[in-house]
């Protein structure tokens, strides 16, 4: 019975050190906070001038990641457009390639419409309707390319044939013949002509 009173005795006292201990350490943060406030009360000016300048350095980061932002977006911009742009140059040169076949074969009725001498009204309505197909090509950028006796290039016009220069004076490497029609599209060759070159033999 003794022992078990002189434990709960010590106990008692480690329960009591325990308590004094964290009221030693509760007013010792206390102190701390204190002081802490005690140095702000006694230099004011340095407290605000630290503040002053963490406030600064955050808004600069601020600003910045902004700017990093502001760049991000315009590049995204630009890339859209430029991707808008060349999806439009891809479509319009697509539709352009097989238009160009009905235009030649409108060509041609007409041509064959003129060697049968047929009326004049079927040869003026076929001939309009070539006429329109050509604007409306005109329009989006399409151009024919130059090629009757013009000096051969062969960057746009594709020789298919040759025929002798008929005399010294006439040059050679000029075009004779177009057996088909070349367009270009801006600046991009959508189709080269087919022609006959002249050369000396």
């Amino acid at each position: 019975m003794k022992h078990k009173k002189h434990t709960s005795e010590e106990a008692e006292q480690v329960k009591n050190m325990d308590t004094e201990a964290s009221g030693e350490i509760s007013e010792t943060d206390v102190k701390a906070g204190e002081q802490a406030d005690d140095a702000c009360a006694d230099k004011p000016e340095e407290c605000i001038d630290k503040e002053v300048e963490e406030l600064r350095k955050q808004s600069e980061e601020n600003y910045n990641r902004l700017l990093r932002m502001q760049a991000d977006f315009d590049n995204y911009k630009k890339r859209v457009a430029k991707e808008r742009e060349e999806m439009y140059g891809v479509a319009l040169e697509t539709i352009v390639q097989q238009l160009l076949p009905v235009v030649d074969n409108i060509e041609r009725a007409a041509a064959a419409f003129r060697n049968d001498q047929l009326d004049e009204k079927y040869i003026n309505g076929v001939g309009m309707v070539c006429k329109q197909l050509l604007e409306v090509l005109d329009r989006n950028g399409v151009k024919e390319i130059e090629a009757l006796e013009q000096e051969f290039d062969p960057n746009i016009h594709h020789a298919v044939m040759q025929v002798p220069v008929e005399n010294e004076d006439e040059g050679e490497n000029k075009v004779k013949e177009v057996f088909q029609k070349g367009y270009i599209l801006g600046s991009k060759v959508i189709r080269p002509a087919l022609v006959k070159v002249s050369a000396k033999q």
